[in-house]
């Protein structure tokens, strides 16, 4: 049995030199209060019940020059967070808002965010601020990926972060988290890693993508997870406890929205596809009752609408068990 994959697409946090004092200065505050927050407020397992579900992502996340502290508000569904992007030595933006986070979605939506221009004095003391605006709009979508959660700003006053993928940020300056999965060797040892008797997926199947070039699997508690490498596509394959579901037996960890999502009979299996290219899934899922299933697949040649047509979804739904 050897196949499937999980992939997520994150990017790292560009350093930034030092060209002045004020510059170190700066850097030196903002390092530290990624570090503190990433201490203190590491995303924690899925909530206990009277719990914000947002705490599954509170921390620091970065990318290139603007970091984002996101934080619980209440013990509902309140949050707030606060964007940070240096644009020179002795300037910076800053942006704050509050708003509710859904569980379901695993996003933040805001309507009271407000911009700031700040400018500081060569001894690191602020010289002037700036009002920009006050009545922003916008939400923050949390993600999942191999090494820890990652986001994505929509921010509708500006449009100032499309693109842009900001990564959580663990003690050290790092991103990533601890990671809940355990890199296992073989299909058996993911299976026994999540505690199931057994985690099977399209033994010597090659689909259309192509000869397999590797196969590697991994497993953390409720769940086995098998990536599957091709030359020019990457497919993951997850097994999941249905306790341990996201939302509506979702297990996939992709909460993207996607222009086509339709309905398809394989074998026994009602089965859930969404992708922006009719006919071609890009997340796939679906439930046997006693386990739920997913399968993404992403093309690594730049084709981001990449998806597997029915012929290959015939052999993933009816081969993984």
């Amino acid at each position: 049995m050897e196949n499937n994959v999980v992939f997520i697409g994150r990017k790292g946090i560009t350093n930034m030199k030092k060209h002045t004092k004020i510059f170190a200065v700066m850097m030196a505050l903002a390092l530290a209060l990624a570090f503190t927050a990433c201490k203190k407020e590491e995303p924690a397992p899925e909530p206990d019940s009277g719990q914000n579900p947002i705490m599954n992502f509170v921390g620091t996340y970065a990318c290139d020059r603007a970091s984002i502290l996101v934080e619980a508000t209440d013990e509902t569904n309140g949050a707030k967070a606060t964007v940070t992007w240096g644009s020179s030595a002795a300037e910076h933006s800053e942006w704050t808002m509050s708003g509710t986070y859904d569980a379901d979605s695993h996003v933040f939506t805001y309507a009271d965010c407000v911009k700031k221009n700040v400018v500081f004095k060569e001894d690191g003391s602020v010289e002037s601020e700036e009002e920009v605006y006050k009545d922003g709009t916008g939400t923050m979508t949390f993600s999942e990926g191999t090494e820890g959660p990652y986001l994505e700003w929509k921010d509708d006053k500006e449009n100032v972060a499309d693109g842009m993928t900001f990564t959580f940020v663990k003690e050290g300056g790092q991103t990533g988290v601890a990671n809940p999965w355990s890199d296992v060797d073989s299909a058996e040892a993911a299976a026994e890693g999540a505690g199931f008797d057994s985690f099977v997926i399209p033994a010597g199947e090659e689909l259309s993508l192509g000869k397999i070039e590797n196969v590697s699997y991994r497993c953390m508690d409720g769940m086995t997870e098998a990536v599957i490498e091709y030359p020019a596509a990457q497919v993951v394959v997850r097994k999941g406890d249905p306790k341990h579901e996201m939302a509506e037996h979702d297990i996939s960890g992709d909460y993207n929205q996607y222009k086509n999502n339709w309905q398809i009979t394989v074998g026994d299996y009602e089965v859930y596809c969404a992708g922006n290219r009719e006919g071609d899934s890009t997340k796939t899922v679906w439930s046997s009752g006693e386990y739920d299933y997913a399968v993404l697949a992403k093309g690594l040649g730049g084709d981001e609408d990449f998806g597997l047509g029915e012929d290959d979804l015939n052999v993933l739904v009816n081969g993984t068990k």
